[in-house]
């Protein structure tokens, strides 16, 4: 369902800690040096394009709808991805959803500042294939597993209405630790830079409360959940 660039971890040879290293994928679209997007978007347009639900049905978007080539779908599968994992350096650059550390990126550059006009605000890292420019690829999906579950960034969901149907049965199944151990077991580096089976187990720990906490949203503010193939 998701079109994730992969991301793996050598050994660093200074101190031997796992570092990680974003394998280069020459299909990309070019991306700019300010923003690494293949697409330029701020908050604001981010949010009209949602209403406009841009391609959905096969439908061709009028030229004063401001979409992007990327489909509506995408969008949905983005934020689910981003909420679990609690990824803010795409739809949330400037950390305007939670109370973000000191050594995070937003407050390092200080960037907070500029919540206050939210809409000129860049989306980060939006990228796509230069061969099939309707759906985005996934990098920089550095996740952040010790945020505490009063300080969720539900920011990165604003303006979705709609949840991709396979990715929420996985969610609302039995079955979600264990491909989530399938999964993480095939990065052998990161899965014992997190100290083996007992590690990782705590990470899905984690994974799993959010993802209760995402249904529960999404059945308070009535989102549909839809086939999400295109």
């Amino acid at each position: 369902m998701l079109n994730v660039l992969t991301r793996v971890c050598f050994l660093d040879s200074i101190d031997g800690r796992p570092c990680p290293l974003i394998l280069w994928d020459s299909s990309l679209s070019p991306a700019s040096n300010e923003t690494h997007s293949s697409v330029k978007l701020t908050w604001g347009t981010y949010q009209q394009s949602l209403k406009q639900k841009c391609w959905q049905n096969g439908r061709v978007p009028k030229p004063e709808w401001g979409c992007t080539e990327i489909h509506h779908h995408e969008w949905s599968k983005l934020a689910l991805f981003d909420f679990l994992l609690q990824i803010y350096n795409r739809l949330d650059t400037n950390c305007c959803g939670f109370r973000p550390r000191k050594e995070d990126a937003c407050v390092q550059n200080g960037l907070r500042p500029k919540c206050d006009d939210q809409d000129s605000v860049a989306l980060a890292h939006i990228i796509q294939r230069k061969h099939d420019p309707r759906h985005l690829v996934f990098i920089d999906n550095k996740g952040f597993f010790d945020r505490s579950e009063d300080n969720l960034n539900f920011k990165l969901l604003e303006g979705i209405k709609e949840f991709p149907e396979s990715a929420v049965s996985v969610l609302k199944s039995q079955h979600l630790r264990q491909k989530l151990l399938q999964s993480l077991f095939l990065d052998k580096v990161y899965w014992e830079s997190q100290g083996g089976r007992q590690g990782i187990e705590k990470l899905i720990d984690v994974i799993e409360q959010r993802a209760k906490i995402l249904l529960t949203y999404i059945n308070a503010h009535g989102a549909k959940v839809l086939p999400m193939n295109e």
